[in-house]
């Protein structure tokens, strides 16, 4: 294999890896998706069960939730999840996503090079030609790992918000059941 052809086939392996990379970039952006939805449905889970604790009753003088500490804790938790909600639903809005290297821009680009070389496609032609196509890739998937990038930064955050409004939500129910179990004790 002459040196012509070693450096065509390295652009063509790099090209190839192009296409792989930008395949696995779309499969990891699907997951994100999948996950900021799951993040989001079970923040609305507990927001719902948070909700449920806001009633007239509930805040009453001798209730466990009058005391303002126990108030904060449940304005904090519900917050938080508020918050972990909307930061699924933007790590999950849809944006702009490049497309792939197309048939349709391959063609174009093959058809022009065709139309400039009448007389037969060199061996620096057509290594010009593939690093052009490397060039592609390259520009798709930065944009394809910045827009994942972000996707999983608002994910991150979400989960980080979900987990502190669990924890605190589990501080405020602890708070809850001791106090009714010393007040069923009778102690």
């Amino acid at each position: 294999m002459g040196e012509d052809d070693v450096r065509k086939a390295l652009l063509q392996n790099l090209v190839q890896l192009g296409s792989e990379n930008y395949k696995e970039n779309a499969r990891i952006l699907g997951i994100l998706d999948d996950k900021a939805q799951k993040t989001g449905a079970l923040a609305g889970a507990f927001l719902a069960a948070g909700f449920a604790f806001v009633k007239p009753e509930n805040f009453q003088t001798a209730s466990v939730f009058a005391s303002l500490p126990n108030l904060t804790l449940l304005a904090v938790s519900i917050g938080l999840l508020l918050a972990c909600t909307i930061l699924a639903l933007a790590a999950m809005w849809i944006r702009s996503v490049p497309k792939p290297f197309s048939y349709g821009l391959l063609e174009k680009m093959t058809l022009d090079l065709l139309k400039n070389c009448p007389n037969g496609i060199s061996s620096s032609v057509h290594e010009s030609f593939l690093h052009d196509q490397g060039g592609v890739w390259r520009r798709l998937l930065q944009e394809q790992e910045l827009i994942n990038s972000k996707k999983a930064n608002l994910l991150r955050v979400a989960q980080v918000t979900l987990a502190a409004a669990i924890v605190i939500g589990a501080i405020l129910l602890l708070e809850i059941v001791s106090k009714t179990i010393v007040h069923r004790l009778g102690c």
